[in-house]
């Protein structure tokens, strides 16, 4: 597992379990694929990060509260991610991929790969007297 830190070209930052992809008879990648993706935002102010009263030096996020989000959540199978879109990778920070860890505990718990439809409701019973005269909006009938 390589779990990096990826700066995006649209600016979020993602902590991914990042694989390189390689065609058969090159050597440099042509793409990434990212496993277990998540974009992660920092819910403390700039002002907070950078203010002298911080005795936390900078190598370390101390109690910065990280908010971590699916990335790419209406996607099934592969996350295939363009050389292009990639501004930087790095290594993140411990509790960064402690954060990490727990959203995809988090998310693969709530997680069901199959809707389930709910047959119990029954349509209002007055639904099929409405008319429509094609603009899509429904009318009531004119008796």
């Amino acid at each position: 597992m390589s779990v990096k830190v990826v700066r995006m070209q649209n600016g979020e930052d993602v902590v991914a379990d990042v694989k390189e992809i390689r065609p058969e008879s090159g050597k440099s990648a042509i793409a990434y694929e990212f496993l277990d993706a998540f974009t992660v935002q920092i819910l403390r102010s700039t002002e907070d990060m950078f203010s002298e009263e911080v005795e936390t030096p900078m190598d370390e996020l101390g109690e910065i509260q990280l908010e971590f989000f699916p990335w790419s959540p209406l996607a099934t199978g592969r996350n295939i991610v363009t050389l292009y879109s990639v501004v930087a990778i790095s290594d993140p920070h411990s509790n960064v991929i402690d954060g990490w860890k727990q959203a995809i505990e988090k998310y693969k718990s709530l997680k069901k790969d199959d809707a389930e439809i709910d047959y119990t409701q029954t349509p209002p019973p007055n639904l099929s007297d409405w008319q429509d005269n094609g603009d899509g909006r429904g009318t009531e009938p004119t008796d």
